[in-house]
């Protein structure tokens, strides 16, 4: 009876035996693996019928206002990108990573939201850009894991929600009218890379960048200013340092 216990022993031991053990242990982590998969892809279907929705509903408010538009978009932009550089930081993506989908996002997506609400034809070099721009930046995230296996979730993730969806939303928000799907003047009509370039080597170019970025500032802080005396001080300080400084003479002086 001892020998027929010893040998019932070794051929538990058995290499067959382990092999099988380790090939259904696999099965169950894929079947776990494949459930969390599966709820991630439900979770993040909900969350865009959800954002689409409550996007929609922005844009019938703001239809014929595209500076809000363009101003909301360019908060989700920064958004986006901020998640995007926090997966390289924590090293779920690797440095080079984060560095290309700046650059997509500036080339890409700043332009296209500094020409909102222009309209672009499908064979234009704008929509031909966008497209191989999303193309580098989808390939970049899946090549681009520091763990594939273990941050396939994290891919699935990021595709729809950073990579494709931001192109979705800004083609929502074009105007349905073609009148309005016009910029206010054609020289903003024009490539990124081409307006850095001519703000480099054009010192008439700089100046009237400099004059169009105060503009905005005095544009805001005049807004501002209707609903805070503190951002009316500023405003009247930012446009004029003489009279900004007769202001801190009477503060004192009280």
């Amino acid at each position: 009876s001892s020998r027929f216990l010893a040998r019932g022993i070794r051929s538990c031991d058995s290499p067959g035996l382990a092999g099988f053990a380790a090939t259904e242990s696999a099965m169950a982590h894929a079947h776990i693996f494949s459930f969390q998969l599966f709820m991630v892809l439900a979770q993040m279907f909900v969350a865009w019928v959800v954002m689409v929705w409550l996007w929609g509903i922005f844009l019938d408010k703001y239809e014929h206002d595209p500076g809000r538009v363009r101003a909301a978009m360019f908060a989700i932009l920064a958004v986006a990108s901020i998640v995007e550089t926090s997966l390289s930081l924590c090293s779920v993506t690797h440095w080079w990573v984060a560095v290309v989908a700046l650059v997509v996002n500036v080339w890409g997506g700043v332009d296209a939201l500094l020409r909102y609400p222009a309209a672009h034809q499908i064979e234009s070099f704008f929509v031909l850009k966008q497209f191989a721009l999303l193309v580098v930046k989808t390939f970049t995230f899946a090549v681009g894991m520091v763990h594939f296996k273990d941050s396939v979730v994290v891919m699935v993730a990021a595709l729809p929600g950073h990579i494709w969806g931001l192109p979705l939303l800004y083609l929502m928000a074009l105007p349905m009218d073609p009148a309005e799907q016009v910029v206010k003047d054609d020289a903003y009509n024009v490539d990124l890379a081409v307006r850095v370039w001519k703000i480099a080597v054009c010192s008439s170019e700089r100046r009237e960048c400099i004059d169009s970025c105060r503009g905005w500032v005095f544009r805001r802080l005049c807004a501002a200013s209707e609903r805070s005396p503190l951002a009316r001080k500023l405003a009247i300080c930012a446009a004029s340092p003489k009279y900004g400084r007769t202001l801190r003479r009477v503060g004192r002086s009280v």
